[in-house]
């Protein structure tokens, strides 16, 4: 089995595992809901073409209803409803948003709120968030946000009662908004189940299209199992896929279907039944929760997992993979005793700034690993870094020499390693995760103020990573390196190395580049040589194909 076949196999597994798990949470469902799900499943079913990004937003712009599907517990959803609701303020579009997780009797809420007549927490408490809904407020805010700044309407759309029922009260609610507002256009985020062509989106049709003449609808399915895994049996590449089931129906695959089931664990086992979790947790905490007891079990399946696809056996004993220690930022005090024994007061400072930072990392001479808070690319990348170290320290790595006495290119040099093998591994678990690419770059640098001190030391990160990208074999890193504290030495290598993993992942592993056991084999070495980095460098950037790299819109 080659290494693409063995991603393929891990990625089942890993679906079919998850999604059991998520199910068996839900524990005894209405017979509505299970003929909803069977429904839905029934239509993602059917045969679908590519489609395009221009396609979708032309479609968006000759509708009058826009309906996108909800997986409430995964914030990817929300998000791509975010990117939505931009493109069309940047349009200068006028629409107006429903929403399903405010009920239709504190639609007086949603308009003081907007006006800014109460606070979030006022506004929170008078829809009854946290009782009715229970979802994390901040996938959410965004839309309130843009809302208020840009004079755009929100309708409630929630209701008490069965699925239909629901439904129903909502199709009435639209006709009313339009009976009100003939020429607006209206999206619409709603449960994934709702929105399938046969139940909301036809009760509304029957109810608008005596009042509107040419009525249109367009409906957005978001990450349906059935359409990802059939991408895959007819061999057609996934990431950033917008298809096409009929001229008003598309799907958008964003993540593959197993991150969700994550989200769906995630909520039942942290929020579902946690009383505790008030509207102060969902305001201040911005939605950081913590994961089970199976945390270290979770990553030590993934590490192994890895490994295997990789087929990087000789590089790791099996054995070897327990050894690890893994912290969050409940165990900080723990973390500070080990950042301290550090023999430096600069990498002290360092490390604690990595903190500070939310950043993911491992402690020097240590296999104990501080995650900020447990995610599954966070959980993929520390598998990553993991299954790095581990590989080193068989080679004999002295950690603290390559701290303590390399020159700053070698430390730049170790970490874009780093964390091209963390990216890789995270992509590996999450073949959606998405990075800044080269074009990002120039379009954050184009936006940076000269003149803003503030922003001098994301420019100088920023300014780094290109100057990386761009070296000539004939220039030093030194010289790129020079006058860079070790902070934006790590900032800007952190970002070559996601850049890095995000190219092999792509176009070498999953295309089967036969080079990609020789990009493998130097992303574990021990070597820090510049000329090898240089060459490795073009390697996975060549000069013709870099600079039209950007990352996708969804």
């Amino acid at each position: 089995m080659n290494k693409i076949d063995k991603v393929w196999e891990l990625h089942k597994s890993i679906y079919r595992h998850l999604k059991k798990k998520a199910k068996s949470l839900e524990g005894e469902v209405s017979k509505e809901l299970v003929q909803y799900e069977k429904n839905q499943r029934k239509y993602a079913s059917r045969d679908f073409e590519q489609s395009s990004m221009d396609e979708l937003f032309n479609r968006i712009n000759q509708s009058h209803v826009v309906y996108l599907g909800d997986f409430h517990s995964f914030d990817q959803n929300s998000r791509n409803l975010e990117r939505l609701i931009r493109n069309l303020i940047i349009q200068k579009e006028a629409f107006s948003l429903g929403v399903e997780f405010v009920d239709i009797k504190h639609q007086q809420a949603i308009d003081d709120y907007l006006k800014r007549h109460i606070t979030e927490l006022e506004f929170l408490e008078q829809i009854e968030y946290h009782e009715t809904w229970r979802f994390p407020w901040v996938y959410y805010r965004p839309f309130f946000q843009m809302a208020r700044e840009n004079n755009v309407s929100v309708l409630a759309l929630n209701t008490e009662g069965g699925l239909k029922e629901r439904d129903e009260k909502a199709a009435h609610q639209i006709q009313q908004f339009f009976s009100q507002n003939p020429k607006s256009r209206l999206l619409v985020l709603f449960g994934e189940l709702h929105i399938v062509k046969n139940k909301l989106p036809q009760m509304v049709k029957k109810r608008l299209s005596p009042l509107l003449p040419n009525y249109k609808d367009l409906i957005i399915h978001q990450n349906l199992d059935e359409v990802y895994w059939k991408l895959h049996e007819i061999h057609i590449e996934k990431h950033n896929q917008i298809i096409t089931f009929e001229d008003n129906e598309f799907a958008l695959l964003s993540a593959p279907p197993w991150i969700k089931y994550e989200s769906m664990i995630y909520w039942y086992e942290n929020l579902a039944d946690s009383p505790e979790l008030e509207i102060n947790d969902y305001l201040f905490n911005e939605g950081v929760l913590y994961l089970n007891s199976n945390v270290p079990e979770n990553f030590l399946y993934l590490c192994e997992k890895i490994r295997e696809t990789l087929e990087i056996e000789d590089k790791i004993e099996w054995e070897s993979l327990e050894d690890f220690n893994l912290y969050e930022h409940q165990n900080l005090e723990i973390v500070t005793e080990k950042i301290q024994a550090l023999s430096q007061q600069r990498l002290i400072d360092f490390f604690e700034r990595l903190v500070s930072e939310g950043r993911v990392f491992r402690i020097p001479q240590t296999s104990s690993y501080y995650c900020s808070s447990y995610s599954i690319n966070r959980m993929g990348q520390l598998a990553g870094t993991h299954l790095q170290h581990l590989a080193h320290q068989k080679q004999g790595l002295d950690d603290q020499k390559q701290w303590l006495q390399s020159k700053s290119y070698e430390k730049f040099i170790s970490i874009i390693k780093t964390n091209a093998i963390g990216f890789l591994c995270s992509k590996i678990i999450n073949p959606y995760r998405k990075c800044d690419l080269y074009g990002d770059v120039l379009t954050q640098l184009q936006s940076i103020p000269t003149s803003d001190t503030k922003t001098a030391q994301k420019a100088s990160i920023l300014h780094l990573f290109k100057d990386c990208i761009e070296l000539e074999d004939q220039t030093p890193l030194a010289n790129i390196l020079k006058n860079k504290n070790l902070f934006i030495i790590h900032e800007a290598a952190r970002k070559i190395g996601f850049y890095w993993g995000e190219v092999v992942y792509e176009e070498f592993l999953m295309k089967g580049n036969r080079q990609v056991n020789q990009v493998m084999n130097y992303l574990f070495s021990l070597s820090l040589d510049e000329s090898e980095f240089k060459k490795v460098l073009r390697q996975i950037l060549p000069k013709s194909i870099y600079p039209k790299h950007k990352k996708r819109y969804f």
